[in-house]
């Protein structure tokens, strides 16, 4: 279960991998275990990766990269120990979401 302090928390802003994106989205984190954090995660970052590399020629080599390092990062930035644990158990669970 994700500790109080992420339970506080209402929401978290996922950035795209790339630094110049201006794309994001909100993932509620209240009452959610550190899997279904990740999850919602996971799915965010298939959006936002998807909008902001779709049309590039090496697409399909970017976009699981793309959905790594913004898990990566989103995970980081909430910095909660059972949702750090997990994402580390579970590096490439879920990496490419259907949209």
């Amino acid at each position: 279960m994700i500790r109080s302090i992420v339970l506080a928390a209402s929401a978290i802003v996922l950035a795209a991998a790339a630094p110049a994106s201006a794309a994001e989205m909100r993932v509620k984190l209240a009452g959610k275990s550190a899997a279904e954090v990740r999850a919602e995660i996971v799915k965010a970052a298939s959006t936002v990766c998807w909008q902001d590399i779709r049309g590039e020629a090496l697409a399909g080599y970017l976009y699981p990269a793309c959905i790594r390092a913004s898990v990566n990062d989103a995970v980081s930035k909430i910095n909660n120990p059972a949702l750090t644990a997990y994402n580390a158990a579970n590096p490439s669970s879920g990496a490419v979401v259907a949209r």
